[in-house]
């Protein structure tokens, strides 16, 4: 018995010895490392979970509509669906007057179906598996699960592109990323689909340019192709690809592998861009933005035919023939712009490009505006040095690596991009994590071979092991604060933002549900086919929570109607009346999360609008409707003071006194029946606390107020009163 468990002692030992040694190779250390990451990222972005699954922001639901539609049309078959929405290119015109009433709205036309896709797929596999699960909740959850994948995926460009360590180091830092993290939790929109797909396309292009595998190639462009169909910034990575191309090719233009990978690349992923009937091939093949994929095309074909100048060549030319290149090509794009050729890129693209060009359409989105240093810097803390370091790296060696030119690429144009807009802070973080992993594992990489081989710094002494070992404590203490960065978790702490009513907090109990009210009174209580009035923020919620029909929403789409909007809110009710007949409107909703400060000699509150801290309504939003319709926003909103607390007020002029929106926003209810800005009832004074325009709104003539939502009376649901025959207007 005792040699039989001396056996059994001894086998055991083995097996745990052995289980060890294959648990310190460093390609299981690796495996689980990102195993872990993924688990993190997935959980950081579930953790709204505790207040229930809602979609958040306003484009998740109307990809959720779609994906509704998606299903209805295929008859619960998502093929199907996805055949009904190819077939456009057939059968065009169908509109869906549920958005951009009375007009409609081309689903197919102006959408893109990728994440509707995703989640009718995932739906019907679901439900095929027996599974109980509805489709809201699945596409809630999409953009969530396929975002955690970023850890996954970056890790492997990460090991194409430089090593297994950075790659690990890579998978941590975007698992951790605050701006990654919170445009891409539960119930958020596309991005969370597209930027892994984005980081699988550029590692499958790598690896078919390295091992001449064309499969490699092809799926590089399925997964841009993917990309494509879910997210309208699929223009900047199917650029950025083929200008890297396009420059390595010049500096080595017998590189075939890669030429023949890109054309692999590129031939899918046009089908795609031309296939989706909101591109269609003028977009993929004639458009401004298919110049440099052109470019790089015609590059690809020069080195198969082996026609490429060589780099002796190239050389040869000189600097004065390269400066009259980028001349000329500046003043190509100079002459494209004048002749209008530029025109045809959305907006966005343009704001981008050219930060100092911002229309009317782009600065009335709060998440467009130009970002300052310190927050990109309070977005990524000490990765930005790091990370500018790693460009530096990947600079020096750009020349003889496509994967540090690709890099060093994606890095200068993300960050010109996230200065440009704030919102594509978003696109920084894969390139960060990136470089400051490249930046990190050079530094450690030089400190270990100075120690190896002995060298000699000031006075001869040789390094000790100690000081590296100080020098190497402190590189890896820099890198804490990034990856234990509060506000990543903070992100995952706040309500979705219909929850909340638009009002950022962390310390939630349910006492902003003003939206989620008013939103099931209308449905419950507004008929069928009714036509709401709002401004366009609120259209998503409205059209797809109530199914009831809105003049415009957030996509934007029409600028006509979003002036005739603008002109209503900001015109005499007789004026709006016009405007609201033409589109036949029959309810108006606006929205204000007013705050309030007691008045003891009033024994009662005073109302106002806080003029910062990021709660804006309607108040806040008419300086940029007045913009959209020429006007001078100054004429109808102000700044006062509560105690040196600023606050938003109408302007003391005529066209605030007259504005219909004023009118709405500032009606007495049974609960709010007194504003910062009105004179006292008895003495005609305005509050002792308060400094600003004293004034008084008129109440409306022909809306009525037929609900207050509950529990704030934030948004206010009005029934248009028109007059009868031979009245007024």
């Amino acid at each position: 018995m005792k040699g039989l468990a001396g056996r059994a002692a001894r086998a055991l030992a083995g097996a745990l010895t052995r289980a060890l040694s294959a648990a310190s190779e460093p390609r299981v250390i690796a495996f689980l490392v990102v195993a872990l990451g993924f688990a993190l990222a997935l959980l950081l972005r579930l953790a709204p979970m505790r207040w229930g699954v809602y979609l958040n922001e306003f484009d998740p639901f109307y990809e959720y509509y779609l994906a509704e539609k998606v299903l209805e049309k295929g008859g619960g078959d998502p093929l199907r669906g996805m055949a009904w929405w190819f077939s456009w290119w057939f059968n065009r015109g169908e509109k869906d007057t549920l958005f951009w009433a009375p007009k409609g709205r081309d689903l197919r036309a102006t959408s893109q179906p990728g994440a509707a896709f995703f989640s009718a797929t995932t739906y019907a596999i679901l439900r095929a598996l027996g599974l109980d699960v509805d489709l809201y909740t699945v596409h809630a959850f999409i953009p969530a699960v396929g975002a955690a994948t970023a850890s996954i995926f970056v890790y492997f460009l990460a090991r194409e592109m430089w090593d297994s360590s950075a790659g690990v180091l890579a998978s941590l830092l975007i698992t951790c990323s605050w701006p990654f993290i919170y445009r891409t939790n539960l119930g958020a929109k596309h991005e969370g689909i597209a930027i892994p797909l984005v980081l699988l396309s550029m590692t499958l292009l790598i690896q078919s340019a390295k091992r001449g595998s064309l499969l490699r190639g092809l799926g590089a462009g399925l997964a841009m192709g993917l990309a494509v169909l879910s997210w309208g910034g699929f223009l900047y990575p199917w650029n950025l690809i083929s200008l890297a191309v396009l420059a390595w090719l010049l500096l080595n233009p017998g590189d075939v592998k890669l030429a023949r990978a890109y054309l692999a690349f590129v031939v899918v992923t046009d089908l795609f861009i031309a296939a989706t009937p909101r591109f269609g091939p003028k977009t993929a093949f004639y458009s401004p933005a298919a110049f440099v994929p052109w470019l790089a095309v015609a590059a690809s074909m020069l080195s198969l035919a082996h026609a490429m100048p060589s780099r002796r060549t190239v050389a040869r030319m000189g600097r004065r023939t390269v400066a009259v290149v980028v001349l000329a090509c500046a003043a190509g794009l100079v002459a494209a712009w004048w002749a209008g050729l530029l025109a045809t890129l959305p907006g966005r693209i343009l704001a981008v490009l050219v930060p100092v060009w911002r229309p009317v359409g782009v600065t009335t989105v709060a998440e467009h505006a130009v970002p300052t240093w310190a927050s990109i810097y309070g977005d990524y803390g000490l990765l930005i040095p790091l990370s500018a370091f790693g460009a530096l790296i990947c600079g020096y060696r750009a020349r003889r690596r496509f994967e540090d030119l690709l890099a060093l690429l994606l890095w200068a144009s993300s960050a010109y991009a996230a200065s440009s807009m704030a919102r594509l802070t978003l696109l920084l973080a894969p390139a960060v994590a990136l470089l400051a992993s490249a930046g990190f594992s050079e530094l450690v990489e030089r400190l270990l071979a100075l120690r190896g081989t002995g060298r000699r710094y000031r006075r001869g002494r040789v390094v000790s092991g100690e000081l590296l070992g100080l020098t190497l404590v402190i590189l890896s203490l820099l890198l804490l604060p990034p990856l234990l960065n509060y506000r990543a978790v903070l992100a995952t702490h706040q309500p979705p933002l219909i929850l909340a009513s638009s009002v950022p907090v962390v310390d939630y109990n349910y006492q902003y549900m003003d939206w989620i009210s008013a939103l099931e009174w209308i449905r419950a209580n507004v008929p069928r086919g009714s036509v709401i009035a709002t401004w366009w923020d609120y259209g998503y919620w409205i059209s797809v929570n109530t199914l009831r029909n809105t003049t415009c929403d957030n996509a934007t789409l029409d600028s006509k109607q979003i002036r005739k909007i603008a002109r209503a809110f900001l015109s005499s009710e007789e004026e709006a009346l016009r405007i609201f007949r033409e589109l036949n409107v029959s309810y108006v909703v606006v929205f204000e999360p007013f705050l309030r400060a007691q008045v003891p000699y009033l024994g009662g509150y005073a109302y106002y609008s806080p003029a910062y801290g990021g709660i804006g309504g309607d108040l806040a939003k008419s300086y940029q409707m007045a913009r959209w319709i020429g006007e001078d926003p100054e004429k109808y909103v102000t700044f006062g003071q509560i105690d040196s607390y600023p606050v938003l007020v109408p302007a003391d002029t005529p066209e605030a006194r007259n504005a219909t929106l004023y009118h709405l926003l500032f009606v007495k209810t049974g609960r709010r029946r007194f504003f910062v800005f009105e004179p006292l009832p008895l003495t005609g004074r305005p509050l002792a606390n308060y400094k600003g325009p004293s004034l008084t709104i008129p109440q409306p003539k022909y809306f009525k107020l037929v609900y207050a939502s509950q529990p704030n009376e934030w948004v206010l649901v009005f029934k248009v009163e028109y007059p009868q025959a031979g009245g007024r207007p």
